[in-house]
């Protein structure tokens, strides 16, 4: 994909859906206080493949961004926030290759600058994010504890756009980055700029296939047991990676919802660009965890690892 291109299909917040077709404004209780998250990584084997959840730093968003509200509008002006969240990325030791879901964040976020290139998505994200990063928390050094360098990844798997997903896609020039086509052709939240000059991902399409709750998705692996699978809500072209295996399948949902609570309980946050696409990804996913015994991963559920360490389904 040219870069060119690319930069043109970046999308301000403030010219998206999310503020054009706000909807009803809905108060939501939900879990914001969070205690005790998990140390950096966090190591499973499943199906004789291990699985690494690695914390790459924490955020906080505005109640209204995480709830159910009216959208940009409404976070941008909302002076209550969140309890800090992790920024989970996830490494699959898979036969075919190491498969990396998004990239997290990086320690110059902070940075006075750092925006310089987009002030006006700057804005926003200075206005309704907060993060805490690390130099020890950026992927090159916690892969690094693991055995491994960013050269060694083959395959990395975007679910989405958004910056705490892929603020780190500068330190892997090597690998294949996969993004749907739709996140490409129309991203929202999104900072171009940002991104390396060299950052051109191959877009999936997906194939019809068959599994609970889905009937299109893309097999990554010729082994078939990695499936990416279209969650679009959060962002328009939003995915999340379903892990098949004999024991605990795992879906690793990106932003699908914030936590699994969310999901059991049916609530869309307030940042999401198509409430009603994220309403139907929400559905489609308890139908897969009701059809199978599925681990749940949110990047931003202070519980995610916990529950992939105690193979922990959700209980539909």
């Amino acid at each position: 994909m040219n870069r060119k291109a690319f930069i043109r299909r970046g999308a301000a917040w403030v010219m998206g859906a999310v503020v054009s077709t706000p909807a009803a404004f809905a108060s939501s209780g939900g879990r914001e206080h969070y205690m005790d998250i998990p140390s950096s990584i966090e190591t499973v084997e499943i199906g004789g493949i291990k699985i690494h959840g690695i914390m790459t730093g924490l955020v906080k968003v505005k109640r209204s961004h995480r709830n159910q509200s009216l959208g940009i509008s409404a976070i941008i002006v909302d002076p209550s926030w969140t309890a800090w969240m992790p920024i989970y990325t996830w490494l699959i030791e898979h036969p075919e290759g190491l498969i990396l879901i998004d990239t997290g964040e990086n320690a110059k976020v902070n940075d006075k600058n750092y925006f310089k290139c987009d002030q006006i998505n700057g804005f926003v994200y200075r206005t309704i994010l907060r993060f805490k990063v690390k130099k020890n928390q950026e992927l090159p050094a916690q892969l690094k504890k693991l055995g491994f360098s960013t050269d060694d990844i083959r395959w990395v798997v975007l679910t989405h756009l958004h910056l705490d997903h892929v603020d780190g896609v500068q330190f892997f020039p090597n690998a294949e980055f996969l993004l749907s086509s739709v996140e490409n052709r129309q991203p929202t939240g999104n900072v171009p700029c940002l991104l390396p000059t060299w950052f051109a991902p191959r877009t999936i399409d997906y194939q019809a296939i068959s599994l609970a709750g889905f009937d299109n998705g893309f097999y990554l692996t010729q082994a078939k047991d990695i499936v990416l699978l279209p969650t679009p809500g959060h962002t328009y072209g939003h995915q999340s990676v379903l892990f098949l295996n004999n024991e605990s399948p795992v879906l690793f949902a990106g932003d699908a919802t914030f936590d699994q609570e969310q999901l059991l309980k049916d609530k869309v946050a307030g940042i999401s660009a198509d409430k009603k696409a994220a309403r139907d990804t929400l559905k489609r996913i308890r139908t897969l965890g009701s059809d199978t015994p599925l681990i749940y991963l949110p990047s931003h559920d202070p519980y995610s690892a916990t529950r992939l360490v105690q193979s922990s389904s959700l209980v539909v």
